[in-house]
């Protein structure tokens, strides 16, 4: 199976739902706190400045060493997913020129390319050689998940994965994924926009098909538009997609739920513009001003939905203005999946600073497993890490308790705001509201 597909399921299942994910049989050894969390840590400045001799792994009286493991070569998505060690080194050097953490300086000293298929190689690999107190990690294929599970590693990883759900010392910018859940999101946006019908397309795979059934359950549980056409027999690399925008037109879809690759995406576009069909495209992993721009006619009017919260917003938020400076002082251009290893940074350098001065690979897990409300000073959706590791197929009340998004729209080849209120990009929905019709407008750095 194609790797990419695995990444354009998951990026359509956020839009639909931000819920949990279908589990994995590894376990890690320590338990996922039930019921509420404890309050969280008091954090004494003073004792981020304690030096105590330690013994553990990646950890010398100077220094914490960490290591990644990320997608670099042979990556069929086309990208470069390496770029997730530019946000964690942008962030420890914001961390070590501020005099580092407990008397020492956070070092990346280990980055592999798992080269698409050999995750499970290079992550056993590293386990072994690399003497890393955590492990990073951006990759299609998370093969090695059960091994970083039995070593009991902390973990943090850009999540688009399966394999992330069941394992409490896993960390991500997300929480466990749903891809057949139904959400308030995009019959919301429908209803906005005044969209009567609307189409659904993908692959014919699994992860495809499940990202449909997800759009097609949300828009079955909350009716705001008929769907008008659907189909998730598309091939991979399909040579072309004109009958499908045939159909669509005959149909007068409105808007389009796209369960396959931005590549594809983009080839839809230009079918639709070539047949006269102006119906909104939904773009999956589509945060990339570059391809935006260089492809602005075909993409005129389409939606994308970072996982973050998107730069263009103004005011920008405080850690955006942070992040732009710091990775401006390493010479690199903040990307998509490097935003997501700046975010991973801050989660991991959070647990150090809950640890306290005497802290272990065990204790970080263990006081990253008491938040509830963790957004990275507003960058992203909350996350509560007392029951978001779980299942939710088979932990229903591991579901988020809120479904957050932000929007931007391609316009003139750029990425502007929308849906959002002046001061309020984010547009939130209660799991349990049996409507679409009470969103709530935030400002996730000033609410917490």
């Amino acid at each position: 199976m194609r790797a990419r597909i695995l990444v354009i399921g998951v990026a359509i299942a956020l839009l639909v739902a931000a819920c949990g994910n279908a589990g994995s049989s590894g376990k890690s050894q320590s338990t996922i706190p039930k019921g509420k969390a404890n309050a969280p840590v008091s954090i004494n400045p003073e004792d981020l400045k304690k030096n105590v001799h330690l013994t553990a792994p990646g950890v010398t009286d100077s220094e914490i060493h960490v290591a990644a493991v990320l997608t670099k070569t042979n990556n069929p998505t086309g990208g470069d997913w390496s770029v997730l060690a530019d946000g964690i080194n942008a962030y420890f050097k914001m961390v070590n020129d501020g005099g580092g953490l407990y008397g020492r300086q956070l070092k990346l000293t280990n980055v592999r390319d798992d080269q698409f298929g050999q995750n499970a190689r290079e992550v056993q690999a590293s386990l072994a050689n690399d003497n890393a107190f955590a492990t990073f990690g951006a990759t299609t294929f998370f093969t090695g998940a059960k091994a970083l599970a039995r070593k009991n590693q902390p973990t943090f990883i850009w999540n688009i994965n399966a394999e992330f759900a069941g394992h409490n010392n896993f960390f991500a910018d997300k929480g466990a994924l749903c891809f057949k859940c139904a959400g308030h999101v995009v019959p919301w946006i429908a209803k906005e926009l005044g969209i009567t019908k609307v189409g659904v397309i993908a692959y014919a795979v699994a992860q495809s098909t499940d990202c449909a059934t997800g759009m097609l359950n949300s828009f079955k549980k909350f009716p705001t538009a008929k769907v008008a056409f659907t189909d998730q027999s598309l091939p991979i690399f399909a040579p072309s997609v004109s009958a499908q925008v045939t159909q669509m037109k005959n149909a007068g879809v409105e808007y389009v739920g796209t369960c396959i690759d931005l590549n594809e995406s983009f080839a839809l576009g230009k079918e639709m513009k070539r047949q006269g069909v102006k119906a909104i495209l939904g773009l999956p992993n589509a945060y990339d001003p570059d391809f935006v721009a260089k492809n602005a006619d075909s993409l005129e009017g389409d939606l994308v939905s970072p996982q973050f919260q998107a730069f263009e917003h103004e005011p920008q938020i405080p850690e955006i203005k942070k992040l732009n400076e710091w990775f401006g002082k390493i010479g690199k251009k903040p990307s998509e999946i490097g935003t997501g290893g700046w975010i991973l940074a801050d989660e991991f350098v959070t647990g150090l600073k809950m640890a306290g001065p005497e802290f272990s690979q065990q204790k970080v897990i263990d006081a990253l497993n008491t938040l509830t409300h963790y957004t990275d000073n507003g960058l992203v959706q909350p996350i509560d890490w007392t029951k978001q590791h779980q299942d939710p197929f088979t932990h229903p009340e591991a579901r988020a308790d809120k479904e957050c998004f932000n929007y931007v729209k391609v316009q003139g080849g750029k990425f502007v705001p929308t849906f959002g209120q002046p001061g309020k990009p984010w547009v939130c929905f209660n799991e349990k509201d049996p409507n679409v019709d009470n969103p709530q407008f935030v400002n996730l750095a000033e609410s917490g």
